[in-house]
């Protein structure tokens, strides 16, 4: 699952705010989590062999506390800037868990409806938005090509500018290849879209929205921003005969991606899906239902099976997981079946262990 890739609303000086200030209340491991600890270290320094050249960091929280986290590599090469657990990278499509709870966050409080179709947001909309709903959006399910697909078409490349106009323009100009309803077919586009159909219905910015009803509320150092230059993130490198090379790309999209932040905030933002703290029973509910079968388009990724439901796969085991790619940052984020354990690890460069490593940390700490 990745994320290839007003555009950049949020400026430095506020996502410096939204990153540096002070997170809510945690709770470290326990003297008799020890053995954890060093399990853990281990998975860490085998996903990391080399402390020299990019790394990764890695966060547990149980019941919405950081139990463990750690960080191995280097964040920036040129400067030997360590990552450690303040590290912050782009999640990319582990962002679009915020995307789709906060259009179910507007569905339940009769703002929008799942069945609503998308021409009744897009001014002067092609013919086939009034075939595609919202729901449709939300779970893959719309067959509208990706975005970047479309761009690249255009001879827009990921060095070249382009935003969320540009985006949705490319969109529009576009035509499902499939029925609409009838199958799972993952695109970036949908998510982009769902962000537009939000700053419709509020008359919001996305990311402001975000930051007002799940970042602030929830005390989470995030950040939605496009933005290359946020304060104490990771660059992204990109590795070729045992070199590496910064990659970075000028596009600016969001709601498929660009949320800003660490392993540990994702961890605690982690334990909304136990308590629905924002968003309350109809946002945990709405999470996994009407979820699609995925089929084994993501067996390649580490998925043998699952069901896509709201920016999400529930997996037969009831857990909850996400994968995010983008330029050079790999995440994998995953909530334990009882939703009391969650895990996320995320690095500055190809890592092909990441997934793995991921369920190895939430087998060590959910027994």
């Amino acid at each position: 699952m990745h994320r290839t890739g007003s555009s950049r609303t949020a400026g430095g000086a506020l996502v410096l705010a939204l990153l540096s200030g002070v997170s809510g209340p945690q709770a470290y491991a326990a003297a008799g989590d020890d053995d954890r600890e060093r399990r853990s270290a281990e998975v860490l320094r085998e996903l990391v062999p080399s402390p020299d050249g990019p790394g990764c960091a890695a966060a547990v929280g149980r019941r919405g506390a950081v139990v463990w986290e750690a960080g191995k590599g280097r964040a920036d090469l040129a400067t030997g800037r360590a990552i450690t657990p303040k590290t912050v990278f782009d999640m990319a499509s582990n962002s679009k868990q915020f995307t789709a709870d906060a259009v179910l966050l507007l569905a339940a409080r009769h703002r929008l409806s799942l069945d609503d179709p998308l021409s009744d947001y897009l001014d002067d909309p092609p013919a086939w938005a009034r075939d595609i709903t919202v729901g449709d959006l939300m779970r893959h399910t719309s067959g509208i090509p990706d975005y970047q697909d479309l761009l690249e078409a255009k001879g827009i490349g990921l060095s070249d500018p382009a935003g969320q106009r540009e985006a949705i323009a490319a969109i529009r100009a576009s035509r499902p290849a499939d029925l609409p309803g009838k199958r799972f077919s993952y695109s970036n586009s949908n998510y982009v879209l769902l962000a537009h159909v939000v700053e419709k219905v509020t008359g919001q910015s996305f990311p402001a929205f975000l930051q007002q009803e799940f970042f602030a509320p929830l005390q989470l150092r995030m950040a939605l921003s496009p933005a290359v230059d946020v304060p104490g993130k990771a660059k992204s490198y990109d590795e070729k005969d045992g070199s590496f090379t910064p990659e970075s790309s000028p596009w600016k999209q969001y709601g498929d991606g660009s949320v800003q932040t660490t392993p540990g905030e994702m961890v605690r933002w982690a334990d909304n899906y136990r308590t629905g703290r924002v968003g309350g029973p109809e946002l945990l509910t709405g999470v996994t239902r009407d979820a699609v079968d995925v089929g084994d388009v993501l067996r390649g990724r580490g998925i043998e099976e699952g069901r896509y439901g709201a920016g999400m796969l529930l997996l037969p085991d009831n857990s909850l997981v996400h994968r995010g790619d983008w330029e050079q940052f790999h995440s994998t984020f995953k909530v334990a079946p009882d939703r009391n354990t969650a895990v996320t690890v995320v690095c500055n460069a190809d890592a092909p262990d990441h997934f793995r490593a991921a369920n190895r940390l939430l087998d060590i700490w959910s027994r």
